[in-house]
C-alpha cells in the first residue's frame, strides 16, 4: 500500500501546476468568508453571496455589529444562508474580538460554523501550514483510488493522515481534488483518458473497455 500511495502521489504531484488554490482571497478573514460560502454551493453562487455580503459590510466590524437577517438576505444565494450567516457573524465577533483569526485546528473549529475542512483549507491556504482538505472531490478521489477505505470523510481524514507524511497532505489535497473536478467526476469519470486508469481498483465500475 505504501508504494502504490506513493506512486499515485507522484503521478497527481506531475500531472497538475505547482501552485493550486480554488479559493484566493489575500484577506484571512475574507479567506475564511469565502470558504464557509462555497460550501454545498456553486463557485459562481458562492462568489455572488460574497460580492453582495462585501459590498455592504466592507469591515469585519460592520459584520460583527450587523442583524444576522441583512446578513441572511445578502447571502442567499450561496444556499444554506441562515447557518452560513451564522457562521460569519460568529467569525466576525471572533476576528473583532481578538484581531486575528486562530491558527491551529483546534482552536479554528471552536467557532460556530468552521469544520474540520475550512480550518484546514485555512491553514494549507492562508498560513502555508500542512493540512488534510477533505471535500467532495478528495473523498471521491482518495476512495476510488484504494487509499481509504470509505467515503465518510472523517474517516477519510483519518486514514490519508495516517498514510503520507504530513509534507505531502497540502499537495495531494489539491491534486486530488483537482483530479476530482478534470477525471474522477461524480457520475460520469473519464477513466478511458485517466492517466491513474491503469492503477485505478475502480475503473472496472465505471469503464467498459477491456
Amino acid at each position: 500500500m505504501e508504494n502504490k500511495s506513493i506512486e499515485i502521489f507522484k503521478k497527481l504531484d506531475e500531472a497538475y501546476p505547482k501552485d493550486i488554490k480554488f479559493i484566493k482571497r489575500d484577506d484571512p478573514f475574507r479567506f475564511l468568508c469565502a470558504v464557509i460560502l462555497s460550501a454545498s454551493s456553486t463557485d459562481r453562487e458562492a462568489m455572488r453571496a460574497e460580492e453582495r455580503l462585501n459590498s455592504v459590510f466592507d469591515t469585519a466590524k460592520k459584520i460583527a455589529e450587523a442583524d444576522i437577517a441583512q446578513i441572511e438576505n445578502l447571502i442567499k444565494s450561496a444556499g444554506l444562508y441562515k447557518n452560513k450567516a451564522k457562521s460569519i457573524k460568529a467569525l466576525a465577533e471572533v476576528y473583532v474580538r481578538d484581531n486575528k483569526i486562530p491558527e491551529t485546528v483546534e482552536e479554528l473549529i471552536k467557532i460556530p460554523g468552521i469544520g474540520v475542512k475550512s480550518a484546514n483549507c485555512y491553514l494549507v491556504d492562508v498560513l502555508g501550514l500542512p493540512g488534510v482538505i477533505v471535500d467532495t472531490h478528495f473523498a471521491r478521489v482518495v476512495y476510488r483510488l484504494g487509499l481509504t477505505s470509505s467515503l465518510d470523510r472523517d474517516k477519510v481524514y483519518k486514514e490519508i493522515r495516517k498514510t503520507f507524511d504530513s509534507s505531502l497532505w497540502s499537495r495531494l489535497s489539491m491534486t486530488a481534488n483537482l483530479h476530482g473536478r478534470t477525471y474522477c467526476k461524480a457520475s460520469s469519470p473519464l477513466c478511458s483518458s485517466c492517466f491513474l486508469s491503469s492503477i485505478c481498483p475502480s475503473r472496472a465500475s465505471f469503464c467498459k473497455e477491456s
